[in-house]
Order: structure tokens, then C-alpha cells, then sequence
């Protein structure tokens, strides 16, 4: 008889069930900090480009359109770690007539699209703004990179943060008296 080193997971429909069990206690935690952290030095390498974009000649080069890809992916983290993540494998409700987890799926797509379309917008703003109208003059291009960095930090901060939360659920016991 062979045995799967995997059968204490009965759920997971993964061969590896989860990649994280060896940080079960500490390591929501560790992943709640971690995304944190990614988050603050994604807006820290923004805000030091907008700083240092003054340097140069007095004014800002960064507008609005700078600014708000960073702010839609800022909204999208925030409505994907909102969502309630029992809500999303809830089957059961939708046969009895609540729309709930049809309404949690919706949010998540919104969140993750309010996600893809801020990336999209800072590479867009790299290429169009950075590239080919400044030329790649070299202090400018950095503000594009900056940009960028910025969103792809906040992306894996997400994912960190949607991990974290869901490597502790699975391994928690609720205890009712």
C-alpha cells in the first residue's frame, strides 16, 4: 500500500497542499509584516521619485497621471484583502438563493482588474510619458521606473497578504464553550 505524505490535508486538491504549513503559527504574522513592509517601500520608492523629480529644473515632472496608477492598485489591494476568503468556496449558498458568493467572486475580479489596470498604467505611463516623448533623458526615466517598482511592490504585497491570511485558516481551531 503506498502512502501520500500529503494525507493530512484532506482538502487541498494540490499535490504540495500548502507550501507555508511549516510556518502555521507565526506565519500569519511574519506574511502580515512582510506585505506591510513591501507595501511602504513601494510607496517610499514613489514619493522619493516625486521628491527628487523637483531637483530638476524647480518643478515636478510627476502629474496626476503618475500618481494614479499607483492609488487604483492601492484600491485593488485593499478590496481583495476585504473580501471574506470562506465566502468564495461557499457552494451551499448559492443553491439556496443568496447571491453572496457570486458577490464575493465579483469583488475579487474588480480588485484584481482595479489591480492589472494600475500596472498597465504605469508601464503605459513609462513607455508613452518616460521613453518615447522625454527621449529616456536619464534623471526622467527613473520617474518611470519608480512607478512601476511601485505597483509591482504593491501587487506582491497582495499576494503575500492573501497568502499570509490564508495559511493560518486552514490549521485554526475554533473553540466554543
Amino acid at each position: 500500500m503506498q502512502t501520500n505524505i500529503y494525507d493530512d490535508e484532506p482538502h487541498s486538491i494540490f499535490v504540495i497542499g500548502n507550501p507555508l504549513r511549516f510556518l502555521s503559527r507565526k506565519g500569519r504574522n511574519i506574511g502580515v509584516y512582510l506585505s506591510g513592509g513591501l507595501l511602504a517601500i513601494g510607496w517610499w520608492t514613489f514619493i522619493d521619485a516625486v521628491i527628487n523629480s523637483t531637483k530638476h529644473n524647480g518643478t515636478s515632472h510627476m502629474g496626476f497621471e503618475d500618481w494614479f496608477s499607483g492609488i487604483l492598485t492601492t484600491f485593488g489591494m485593499i478590496v481583495i484583502n476585504l473580501i471574506d476568503k470562506s465566502r468564495l468556496q461557499d457552494e451551499a449558498a448559492a443553491y439556496a438563493g443568496s447571491n453572496l458568493v457570486w458577490k464575493a467572486r465579483l469583488f475579487l475580479f474588480l480588485g484584481f482588474a482595479l489591480i492589472a489596470g494600475g500596472f498597465a498604467g504605469s508601464c503605459c505611463v513609462l513607455i508613452i510619458k518616460y521613453i518615447i516623448h522625454l527621449e529616456s533623458a536619464r534623471p526622467y526615466i527613473n520617474y518611470g521606473i519608480a512607478g512601476v517598482a511601485q505597483n509591482g511592490l504593491i501587487m506582491l504585497s497582495t499576494f503575500v497578504l492573501w497568502v499570509a491570511q490564508n495559511t493560518q485558516q486552514e490549521y485554526e481551531y475554533n473553540l466554543r464553550l
